[in-house]
């Protein structure tokens, strides 16, 4: 099958061609940078690490916003699915340039649409749900109460808008917390990690629960999108194990023999406060099982990745 992935050398993406390269024909679009990463020697270092194992993987190199190239690439390569993994990969991030993320995210999404496909594969985000107190499953109400979150809902009502136009299919997967090896020093497990090994404070927000997802089992749950013959469907991803972020924090100080302090911190305003994160409908309809908990996640971290 031939398969294009957007926004495919980022954090999840390069993992889920390393997984799809052999069975599959891939081509990557992609603009080969790291948002928030100023320094062009550890920027090459992160990108060199994540596309290290591809091979015969299609590359083309350009930003998403720019349609005529998106669409010279569709026309050339002719994709039976498109992935879409383009997005500023932090909530702080959106925050911070809510203009360029309101660009890249809405008509970044659209240029994707335009090429009528088998599956379209969107990965969303738990920060469609906002905060909420009770079990969150894929019918539960949408109310974010920050701009990606808000982006994220637009991007799903936008694909399912357009799929039932052009009678295409698609899928939409949303996961929480999604850590692994090469990904960004500044989101929350990796975070953790990098403070927990040179034994520096933890700052943790203080009451907030979260649900890892390792890569390994995110990537389990697109490879299962895309086989399945479900579509037109939404899901949720993680490891299904909910924990306060304190407790994450002090797994991960103990697994690493830290001695670093605990700091308590007040939440920030534009992070949700959540219940527990429902994972049945993959589960059931995906054939979703998730491998790792947090332990057996850590076993498989090389810290040394980690940016």
């Amino acid at each position: 099958m031939k398969i294009l992935i957007f926004g495919g050398a980022g954090f999840i993406g390069h993992h889920l061609v390393n997984k799809l390269q052999t069975d599959h024909e891939i081509c990557v679009y992609d603009n080969f940078s790291i948002f928030g990463v100023t320094n062009e020697t550890q920027k090459h270092k992160i990108i060199q690490g994540r596309t290290k194992l591809w091979k015969d993987v299609k590359t083309v190199n350009g930003s998403i916003v720019e349609n005529s190239l998106i669409q010279n690439t569709c026309n050339e390569f002719k994709p039976d699915i498109i992935i879409n993994l383009a997005a500023y990969p932090r909530v702080s991030l959106v925050e911070q340039y809510p203009v360029l993320a309101t660009e890249g995210m809405i008509q970044g999404l659209i240029n994707t649409l335009n090429y009528n496909v088998k599956k379209y594969i969107h990965v969303s985000s738990s920060n469609v749900y906002g905060s909420y107190q009770d079990d969150a499953t894929e019918e539960s109400r949408l109310s974010p109460i920050n701009l990606y979150g808000s982006l994220k809902v637009a991007q799903e009502r936008l694909i399912q808008a357009n799929c039932r136009n052009v009678g295409s299919n698609y899928i939409i997967l949303r996961p929480m917390c999604v850590f692994g090896n090469y990904d960004l020093g500044d989101r929350l497990v990796p975070k953790f990690i990098t403070q927990a090994i040179k034994n520096q404070e933890i700052f943790y927000a203080t009451d907030t629960v979260t649900n890892i997802t390792y890569i390994d089992d995110m990537v389990q749950a697109m490879k299962l999108a895309i086989e399945s013959d479900v579509v037109d469907e939404t899901f949720n991803v993680s490891s299904g194990v909910m924990t306060d972020v304190k407790s994450l924090a002090t797994d991960i100080k103990k697994y690493y023999d830290s001695v670093s302090s605990l700091v308590p911190v007040n939440r920030e305003k534009y992070f949700p406060t959540r219940g527990y994160f429902k994972i049945d409908k993959a589960k059931k309809l995906l054939g979703y099982k998730p491998q790792y908990d947090l332990i057996k996640a850590l076993k498989e971290i090389n810290a040394d990745t980690i940016h």
